[in-house]
């Protein structure tokens, strides 16, 4: 079976497990093309044995539909609007973060162009570089392939305004998959450390607004931080 195929039936299965979520899901795909991207896709390449419901999902959509249309079906929803121009809605215990793919950081600011496939070439972390179109069950895997297999995370696209915040799940991801950094990647976070004396704490304490708990303890972070 084709790793597409067991994708789409595994994440059908998974919104399937709450209808509201797996509703809204069908009313965003008849509105336009859904991309998800990142975590949630990343977790069912990597583990295709995986149903276990993610926290959250982010989505790119690709539509001509005015955002008037959009904002439509999210104000039904609780919601708010992120300081990035997308939307997050949660239902249940579920959350969604949302963007039209122009609105997606990298293409609204010209550093590619606006195409679905670029999405992949968007990321900071190269271990989030996999996105599945959810209508046409189409998967763009090849810079997540290549990290998996060589089991190291680089630098995809160094322009990104959440540097520390991608910075702090590299750490993450590194023993989460026991992957290695390369180069550019342990050049980056050398760069910062000159930056900021104070980068360990600041990673320590960015956790807790990003992850809501303690992934890696200050000490971890620092002995990470100090072999690089």
């Amino acid at each position: 079976m084709r790793i597409e195929t067991i994708i789409s039936n595994n994440l059908s299965s998974i919104l399937k497990k709450d209808n509201s979520v797996f509703m809204f899901i069908e009313k965003l795909s008849n509105m336009g093309e859904l991309i998800f991207f990142g975590g949630s896709i990343r977790d069912l390449y990597l583990d295709l044995q995986n149903h276990t419901s993610p926290r959250d999902y982010d989505i790119v959509i690709n539509s001509s539909t005015k955002i008037k249309e959009l904002e439509k079906i999210i104000e039904s929803y609780d919601h708010k609007k992120n300081r990035f121009g997308g939307y997050k809605v949660k239902i249940g215990s579920t959350e969604f973060d949302i963007w039209r793919i122009e609105k997606t950081w990298a293409f609204s600011n010209n550093l590619l162009e606006s195409k679905e496939n670029n999405l992949i070439n968007s990321v900071y972390l190269s271990v989030d570089g996999i996105a599945y179109n959810y209508n046409k069950k189409k998967l763009y895997d090849n810079i997540l392939k290549h990290t998996n297999e060589k089991k190291e995370i680089s630098v995809v696209l160094k322009n990104n305004p959440q540097k520390e915040l991608n910075l702090l799940r590299g750490l993450v991801y590194k023993q989460k998959y026991k992957y290695s950094f390369s180069h550019t990647l342990k050049s980056e976070y050398r760069l910062q450390k000159e930056r900021n004396k104070n980068l360990s704490k600041l990673l320590y304490d960015l956790q807790f607004d990003h992850y809501k708990e303690e992934k890696l303890t200050l000490k971890q972070i620092e002995r990470e931080l100090n072999g690089i």
